[in-house]
Parts: C-alpha cells; structure tokens; sequence
C-alpha cells in the first residue's frame, strides 16, 4: 500500500512562536510534523506522513485582507506536496483559531477538492458558521483533552486521505452536519425504537437516531421609552478587574462575575483596572480601560442628562469559552443585582 500524505494548519502557540504577544504574525511553513502533529503521525504508523506544517498568527488569518494572501501561500504549500488529506487544529474552544482551522480546512476542499477535517469544541463559534460542508472532529472544551481526541481525529483523516466511506456522526467522532442518507439495516424502524425505548427504561446507555438540539429562544427586552427617566448599569465579558484581580476571577471558562465600585469616578484610571480576559491582547485595554467600559463617555451623558443615573458598580467576567449554562447563571445573577439596585437598562461591552 502506497504511503498517503498530509498537510497540517495550526496557530502561532502550537507552533511555538508565542502566545497573544504573537497572534500578528504571519504565514509560517515547517517541514514535517509540529505541534499536535507529532501525536497523530506516531499513530498513522506507516500509513500516513505528515509531510509539512503550515502556521499563521490568529489575528493575522482572520484578518479578511491578509486572508487572500494567506490562501496562496497555502495554494503553494499544496502544489508542491500534493497532499491526500489536509487536517487543521485541534483548537478546542478557542474562538480565532477555531474559526480559522474551520475557514482554512473549507478553503482547501473547495479550492482544491482535498478531503479535510478540523477538530472542534462543540460551542466553538466555528462550528456553527463551516459544520454543514465540513468535517469537524468533536473535541473536549480546552486542550487538556488533547490526548482524548487525538486518536479520533487521526483515525478520520487517515480514512478521508484513503478515501474510504464515512459512517455517520455518531460511530467517526466528528459532529453532525446536518445531512441524512439512508442505509440499510438488519432491523425495522420499529424493532430499533421498542429497543431504544428498553434501554432508556431500563437506565442504560443509547443512543437516539434522530437527535434534536436546539437553542433557547429568548424575546427581546422591550425597548427604553424615556431614556431621561431611567438608571442605567455597565457590564462587560471583557474581563476588567481592579489592579490585583482580588475576586481572582477567570481568564477563560468563567463561572462567576466581579461587582466592582465606580462611586465618585468620571473614568477608569491607567494602573487602577486591567483585563484579565485571555482571549485577546489586552495592551489597549490596560493603557485605557475606558475602551472596554467606558465610563468617561456615560459620565459626560449622565451630565448632559440624556440618562437619569448611572449604577454605581460595574459587573465584569471574561466571556472567552464560557460554556452555556455557565453564561446563563452568571447572566441570571447578574441581572438580579442591577434589579435589586433599581436599574432599568444595562449596556454590555465585550472585546
């Protein structure tokens, strides 16, 4: 059997250039296999060689007028090693680089018809935008769960780069996509379901055919009728905290919230509040961190008196990978705080 090849996309981190300081750096190309590569080619055996390693900054890729550029250094990279499968990350919950593994994988198989495969966190924003075209390996929320998803993520590509069929969903590891094919079975519809049905009554594990997943849908708040009339809090998933972090709140994953006195401030001073999020460079923000709330400015409106009053506290938590119920609770809490403190309208400012 003739050896396959494969081509790797991942970010400045696992590339080992850096971390956030770094996220602006461009293309870069390795030979070989780098970062989670090395994992996936011991399990390839002789199989499959990952033949070269193609790197960029977050930042850099998802900057819509370097992505052209990008792309044809990438074009290049392919022309050269004519690769079976091209395979991008894993990036977890990681909202960039998720976003750019999905978008550079979607790329490669529309531009060049090579099977590709990413790996994913299942709430990572990239899945909702490229999982109906592509192949997105389900992986844990952070990388601590690189060895878990490896095997499954090697395993798939090995059999894309074979151009072998792909099983559904649930028996590859990868996530829905949406699609539906009929397959033939050894039983009927009916026999599957009374068998589903003993399993769910009887307390063991299965499986349902048809999953239905769907969001909580939400009304909009009514809108503010006389804005003069009202008091208003500040919220931010931006991760401002006082100098020092004294609630020791979260960089990523929050599950809690800070309420941090502003009584008597026209803004937020350079040395007394700093972002502790860690999901972006932080640099502005710590200079001025009236770019992520911006006291100043709802000072000088409170003057003009286009508001009645401004909440006294500002409520904070880093949004970065904060899964679902978690936003929910913290959300809920937050909320109750401003109402108990009579506020009528809340502004929230992310990144």
């Amino acid at each position: 059997m003739s050896e396959k090849k494969a081509l790797a996309y991942i970010n400045q981190f696992y590339a080992g250039i850096g971390g956030e300081d770094k996220a602006d750096v461009g293309f870069m190309e390795f030979d070989g296999a780098k970062g989670p590569g090395i994992g996936m080619q011991g399990m390839w055996k002789d199989e499959m060689s990952l033949m070269a390693t193609v790197a960029c900054g977050d930042n850099y890729i998802n900057n819509e007028d370097k992505f052209p550029e990008v792309a044809a250094q990438i074009d290049a990279v392919i022309e050269r090693v004519k690769p079976d499968v091209f395979i991008a990350g894993p990036a977890f919950n990681a909202g960039r680089y998720g976003v750019a593994c999905a978008k550079v994988s979607d790329y490669v198989r529309n531009k060049h018809g090579i099977p590709s495969v990413c790996a994913l966190y299942y709430e990572n924003p990239a899945v909702g935008m490229f999982v109906k075209d592509n192949y997105i390996v389900a992986t844990p929320e952070t990388a601590a769960g690189m060895r878990k998803v490896l095997p499954t993520f090697a395993a798939l590509a090995l059999k894309l780069a074979k151009g072998e069929p792909i099983g559904p969903a649930r028996k590859e590891g990868y996530l829905p996509t949406g699609h539906r094919y009929n397959e033939y079975h050894e039983k009927t519809g009916a026999e599957r379901v009374v068998d589903i049905l003993l399993k769910k009554l009887n307390g063991e594990e299965y499986v349902t055919e048809v999953p239905q997943r769907t969001f909580e849908m939400l009304p909009p708040s009514p809108a503010v009728e006389e804005l003069g009339k009202i008091n208003i809090g500040l919220i931010t998933s931006g991760g401002l905290v006082p100098k020092g972090n004294p609630d020791h709140l979260k960089q990523a994953f929050s599950i809690d919230y800070g309420s941090y006195d502003i009584t008597g401030m026209d803004s937020l001073k350079q040395g007394e509040f700093n972002s502790i999020h860690g999901g972006f460079d932080t640099t502005i923000v710590d200079q001025d961190p009236n770019r992520v709330v911006a006291l100043d400015a709802m000072r000088t409106l409170e003057g003009e008196g286009v508001y009645s009053k401004l909440h006294n506290r500002v409520l904070s938590t880093a949004g970065v990978g904060t899964n679902v119920e978690s936003a929910k609770d913290i959300g809920a809490r937050m909320a109750q705080e401003l109402i108990d403190a009579g506020v009528q309208a809340a502004i929230l400012t992310s990144t």
